[in-house]
């Protein structure tokens, strides 16, 4: 028979609620934690790989569970064009503790045109162990009418990291990969994306033309980190460009180029090749593609894929009525 390891127990407990305030606010809380009643007999651990406790973690340090408290409390307000959320959280363990507050807002400039900010900080202390902080302010400006042949969408983000006490080779406060540097560090960044897509919504200009879509993606970035003493600065740029044909309502096909160069320009990478996207139910959009060359990059991952090798990218995009069919938000 198989049967629970009964030596070993622990409690596993939350609590989540939520609050309307009158017509436009509401808040909500939330309380979670993980207590070990009794204590982990490693030569009885059958796999390592698993979490010994429901809700438990496998830490990278070949830790395999931690006690700890997590609270959290936010406020949500929603009127007619503006739309506001902050996020409190504090989490006290054994091994780190871990606090922070996300503030972001959205206004609506008119239909298809939009205008939002995010502010986050987070700070983290491990025992014996270093301690990072992180700050990112982001600002978005989205246009994208429906009658409009143009769109375009510009992010800028103001980003700061810290680590103090790091050891190569060992992970951080909140696990992860191995750090790669020993002592103090700091990175400051100021990134810029800029997405222009053009795409013909008649057919007026030519039988072709009118089922062909081109976007331009312009990137710069200027890092300044520094290590120990040591001081690392300069502007870096991404320009990258997509033309698509559409062969049916549901199947088209692309290729897609990018160019990076690097600080002060002395060195270039390029990333490209062909695509395929497919569209098999509404408001869905997936795309294979594969890159004969290839780099990568961590700031401007989530606008574009640029490693090299094959890839599959999944869009899908959700309003009011999405769920409809579920019976989800009726009354």
């Amino acid at each position: 028979s198989i049967a629970e390891y009964g030596p070993r127990s622990f409690a596993a407990y939350g609590l989540s609620q939520s609050l309307p305030l009158g017509k436009n606010w509401s808040v909500d809380f939330t309380v979670d934690g993980n207590k070990t009643l009794n204590g982990i007999d490693a030569t009885r651990v059958l796999n390592p790989e698993q979490p010994v406790a429901s809700g438990g973690f496998i830490g990278t340090d070949g830790a395999l569970t931690e006690d700890f408290t997590a609270v959290t409390a936010g406020a949500t307000y929603r009127g007619d064009r503006w739309s506001l959320a902050s996020r409190f959280e504090f989490r006290a363990g054994d091994r780190s503790d871990r606090y922070g507050m996300t503030i972001s807002g959205l206004r609506q400039l008119g239909e298809g045109r939009a205008f939002g900010g995010q502010f986050s900080w987070f700070r983290a202390n491990g025992n014996a162990a270093p301690r990072t902080q992180s700050t990112s302010l982001a600002l978005s400006w989205a246009h994208r009418p429906d009658d409009s042949r143009w769109s375009w969408l510009e992010k800028l983000e103001l980003r700061s990291d810290s680590v103090n006490g790091a050891v190569a080779g060992l992970p951080g406060p909140i696990g992860g990969a191995p750090l790669l540097i020993s002592g103090n560090a700091s990175s400051k960044r100021i990134i810029n994306s800029l997405s222009v897509n053009w795409s013909p919504v008649t057919k007026s200009d030519g039988r072709y033309l009118g089922r062909s879509e081109v976007s331009l993606f312009w990137g710069s970035r200027y890092v300044a980190d520094r290590i120990d003493q040591d001081d690392l600065k300069g502007w870096s740029n991404v320009v990258g460009a997509d033309i698509r044909f559409d062969l049916s309502e549901t199947v088209d096909v692309g290729v897609a180029g990018t160019v990076r160069q690097s600080n002060g320009g002395k060195a270039i990478s390029y990333s490209g090749g062909p695509s395929i996207s497919l569209s098999p139910f509404d408001n869905s959009y997936i795309t294979l593609g594969y890159n004969v060359v290839g780099y990568g990059d961590r700031d401007y991952s989530d606008a574009r894929y640029t490693r090299s090798g094959p890839y599959v990218t999944l869009r899908l995009k959700f309003d009011q009525n999405s769920l409809s069919a579920l019976g989800i938000g009726r009354r």
